[in-house]
C-alpha cells in the first residue's frame, strides 16, 4: 500500500515537473484554436481502430475550423495546422522549420532525401539538385517518349473493353520510366516481370503502415511497434523492395559502370551520378536514395495523371479544349509526334488542366515540419518550439475564401495568367515550396504532359466516377480507394 502511494506521488511530481518545465510551450499551445478533432471516447476509439480511409477523414476534419491555425493533440504530440498562405510561406521558407518531425522518420529505413533527417537531407539535396534541373531533364525526355509508346500499345488492347483502372497502367509506366532513367531495363508495362506487383504493392502497403503509425500514438514507441503484426509486415515489404529489387538495380548499375570504365565512357544516369566518387556515398545511402526516388516518382505522376484522366472523362467540354489545343499544335492526327522541350512548352491548356487536377486532388495532402524555435504567425498566434506543424494542402487548395465559391469544381481557367496572378503564391503548393520542395517536380510534370498528350490525341476518355463520391485513403499520398476507372475509344478525326 505504501509502495503504491509512493509511486502515485512520484508520478504526480514528475507530471507536475514536466508541465512546469514546459509551461511556456503549453501556454502558447492553448492559445491556438481547437480544430474539429474529436476527443470523446467515440473519437478516440475511431483513431484506435482507424484504417487509412478513416485516417484521411479524421485528418481532414482535425484541421478544419479557424482560418489561421488549429491545434490537435495526438497522444502527447501537438499538431498545429497552418492555413493562411502568408503563414505557409513563412513556415516553409524558415531556416528553423526545415526538419521533419520524428513521426515521418518512422520511414527512416528508407532515409533518402525524402525521409532523412536534416543533416542527411542537406548534404544529399545540395549534391542532387543539378541532376533534376531543366538542363539534365533534356536527357530524360527521349526515355519518356519511348516508354509512352509502349503505354499507347497497351491502351490499344483496352479500347472498347469497358471500364479499367487507369492507375495500374500509370504506375507501370512511371515505374518502368524511372528504372530506365537508372539504366535498369525491365518490361513492367507488358507485365512480363513480377517486379510490378513486388514493388508497387509493397510500397503502397509500407506507406500505409507509416500513416497508421503516425495517428496511433502508442505505435510511436518502437518497443511496442516491434511486437505488432504491422512491424512484421513492414519487414517483409522492405525485404522484397530492398533485397530483391533495389539491390538488383544497383548491381546492374555497377556492372555498367565497370564496362564504361573499360570503354572510357561516362553515363549520365541518376544512379551513376549517385555512385560518383565525388559524392562518396556509401552503399546504404545509394540504396536509400534509389528506393525513395522510385517511391516519389511512381506515386506523384501515377496518381496525378490517373486523376486527370478521370476528371477529363467526366468533363467532356474541358477534354475537348485539350484536344483542340493538341490539334492546333500537332494537326488533326491520332499519333503524337516526338515531344521535345519546345513542344511540351506549347501545351498551355493541358498544363492548366494538370494544375487544376492537383489543386483539387493534391497527391500529398499534408506537409509536416517541426520548428526548432518559436514562430509568430498571423493575428499574433505563436507556434511553440518543437511543434509538429501541418500544412493542410488539401484544405488550402479547396478554400472558398481563396479560390471562390466554386472551389470544389474542376475549372482549369483558374490557372490562366490573369486569374492565377490574383491568387496568393503559397495558396497553390502541390509539390510544396521552399528549401524542401519536391526535387522531382519538373520530372513529374514533363512525364504527365507527354503521356496525357499522347492518350488524348488518340482516345476519347469516358468516366462515370464523381469526385465528390470518391473515398480517399491516406498513404502519405492521397489515393482513391475505388481506383481510377475510365473507358476509352479511338477518337474520330475529321
Amino acid at each position: 500500500m505504501i509502495i503504491a502511494e509512493f509511486l502515485i506521488f512520484l508520478i504526480v511530481i514528475l507530471v507536475a515537473k514536466h508541465f512546469w518545465d514546459n509551461r511556456r510551450f503549453y501556454y502558447l499551445a492553448y492559445k491556438i484554436p481547437v480544430g474539429n478533432f474529436d476527443y470523446s471516447l467515440k473519437g478516440l476509439y475511431q483513431i484506435l481502430t482507424a484504417d487509412s480511409k478513416k485516417i484521411f477523414h479524421i485528418a481532414h476534419e482535425a484541421f478544419n475550423g479557424n482560418e489561421v491555425c488549429t491545434r490537435a493533440w495526438i497522444g502527447p504530440s501537438l499538431f498545429i495546422g497552418v492555413v493562411k498562405p502568408e503563414d505557409v510561406k513563412k513556415v516553409l521558407n524558415s531556416k528553423d522549420c526545415i526538419d521533419k518531425p520524428f513521426v515521418i522518420k518512422f520511414a527512416n529505413i528508407l532515409k533518402g532525401s525524402l525521409f532523412g533527417d536534416l543533416n542527411y537531407w542537406h548534404s544529399h539535396r545540395k549534391l542532387l539538385n543539378p541532376y533534376f534541373g531543366a538542363k539534365s531533364l533534356l536527357n530524360i525526355i527521349p526515355i519518356f517518349n519511348e516508354k509512352v509508346k509502349i503505354l499507347m500499345d497497351n491502351f490499344k488492347k483496352l479500347e472498347g473493353k469497358g471500364d479499367f483502372n487507369a492507375f495500374s497502367s500509370m504506375t507501370a509506366l512511371t515505374l518502368e520510366t524511372i528504372l530506365k532513367v537508372m539504366d535498369y531495363e525491365v518490361d513492367i508495362q507488358n507485365q512480363k516481370s513480377e517486379i510490378k506487383n513486388a514493388l508497387i504493392e509493397n510500397l503502397e502497403k509500407f506507406l500505409e503502415i507509416i500513416t497508421v503509425r503516425i495517428f496511433q500514438p502508442w505505435l510511436h514507441l518502437d518497443f511496442i511497434f516491434n511486437f505488432t503484426k504491422r512491424n512484421k509486415k513492414q519487414d517483409e515489404f522492405l525485404t522484397d523492395i530492398g533485397e530483391v529489387f533495389t539491390k538488383n538495380v544497383i548491381k546492374n548499375a555497377k556492372n555498367i559502370q565497370k564496362q564504361e570504365e573499360n570503354n572510357n565512357e561516362k553515363s549520365k544516369s541518376f544512379i551513376h551520378e549517385l555512385m560518383s566518387p565525388k559524392y562518396n556515398f556509401s552503399d546504404e545511402e545509394i540504396h536509400d536514395e534509389v528506393t525513395t526516388v522510385m517511391l516519389a516518382a511512381q506515386d506523384t505522376s501515377a496518381i496525378a495523371s490517373s486523376t486527370t484522366l478521370v476528371l477529363l472523362g467526366k468533363h467532356k467540354d474541358i477534354q475537348q479544349k485539350v484536344v483542340d489545343e493538341l490539334h492546333g499544335i500537332f494537326g488533326k492526327t491520332l499519333v503524337a509526334p516526338y515531344l521535345d522541350f519546345e513542344k511540351i512548352g506549347e501545351l498551355h491548356y493541358l498544363d492548366m488542366v494538370i494544375n487544376e487536377t492537383m489543386r483539387l486532388v493534391p497527391v500529398v495532402p499534408y506537409v509536416l515540419r517541426v520548428n526548432s524555435t518559436e514562430i509568430e504567425i498571423s493575428e499574433g498566434y505563436v507556434l511553440p518550439a518543437k511543434t509538429f506543424i501541418i500544412i493542410p494542402i488539401l484544405r488550402i487548395h479547396r478554400s472558398k475564401k481563396i479560390w471562390g465559391e466554386d472551389a470544389d469544381e474542376f475549372r482549369p481557367e483558374r490557372f490562366e495568367k490573369e486569374n492565377f496572378e490574383k491568387i496568393p503564391s503559397y495558396a497553390y503548393i502541390p509539390f510544396a515550396k521552399g528549401p524542401r520542395m519536391c526535387i522531382g517536380w519538373r520530372y513529374a510534370m514533363l512525364l504527365m504532359k507527354i503521356q496525357l498528350a499522347n492518350i488524348l490525341l488518340r482516345y476519347e476518355i469516358d468516366s462515370d466516377m464523381k469526385l465528390e463520391e470518391v473515398d480517399f485513403h491516406l498513404h502519405i499520398t492521397m489515393n482513391s480507394a475505388q481506383g481510377y476507372n475510365i473507358r476509352i475509344k479511338e477518337r474520330i478525326v475529321d
